[in-house]
């Protein structure tokens, strides 16, 4: 069994009855409620963040790349020419996502944890951002894959996988010490919305799974992949090369094709 044969041959219905709708961001609402309610955001980071010291560096590196964005628009690389439909949600789930992002950080202007904390009293990996703080963009990203992936699999139980790894790649941002767990939640808010609403999107605007749209799609999705090989996040140098195998390991399902072909 591989990854695209647990995916729905039939195009995504979205129905908000189905709890992989709505749960999630419902979850992470509730989270952000309590967190500002109780005033505990700051004191859960600290906590977190220490438990973070259990494990290595290298495993939150490896780990927090995965959020970045040239890597979580890799990971649906290999759909490339086999579900347009797929990629042509992720693409409107990615511009809604991307406005989620930037419309928050700049006019909230929450500072990070570095620009606020002791250093003695958190333990940084990587560069000690100060500012943009919430929401957490890595955050956002891996939830809006989880989202559309999550909205197309067979089996709606396979669901609470993706939520875990995306969870844990979330989980990541606070190890290495550069967003609250306020942040995380609005990552998985407005990641999972995207996914929802990008969906429902492509559903009735159809130009992506048209034959340029299919071209463009999955030509900017291997530039991506392509990028991520040539140039990756350097500021995580344990993660380096998981991003290059990462890049040609979703690549090769796309080029293999090409070369054998007689």
């Amino acid at each position: 069994m591989n990854f695209i044969s647990l995916l729905s041959p039939a195009p995504c219905r979205i129905s908000w009855r189905e709890p992989r709708v709505w749960l999630v961001p419902m979850l992470a609402l509730a989270g952000m409620a309590v967190l500002v309610a109780s005033d505990t955001n700051r004191s859960l980071f600290l906590v977190l963040n220490s438990l973070g010291t259990l494990a290595s560096d290298a495993l939150w590196e490896n780990l927090t790349v995965l959020g970045g964005t040239l890597a979580g628009l890799t990971l649906l690389a290999p759909l490339i020419g086999r579900r347009p439909d797929i990629l042509w949600s992720l693409a409107l789930a990615a511009i809604l996502a991307t406005l989620w992002v930037h419309g928050l950080k700049d006019p909230i202007g929450i500072l990070r944890p570095p620009a606020v904390l002791p250093p003695e009293l958190l333990h940084v990996i990587g560069p000690a951002h100060h500012y943009g703080s919430f929401p957490s963009g890595h955050a956002t990203t891996i939830f809006t894959v989880a989202g559309i992936l999550s909205l197309y699999l067979r089996q709606s139980a396979l669901t609470w996988l993706l939520v875990a790894a995306a969870l844990l790649i979330g989980f990541s941002r606070i190890a290495v010490g550069v967003h609250w767990p306020l942040d995380v939640l609005g990552g998985a808010f407005g990641g999972w919305l995207s996914a929802v609403f990008g969906t429902l999107l492509a559903q009735h605007w159809r130009w992506g799974i048209s034959r340029p749209g299919k071209w463009i799609l999955g030509l900017a999705l291997a530039a991506c992949a392509l990028a991520l090989l040539i140039s990756p996040d350097i500021h995580y140098p344990d993660a380096i090369m998981l991003q290059r195998a990462l890049a040609l390991i979703c690549l090769l399902p796309v080029l293999l094709p090409a070369f054998t072909r007689k």
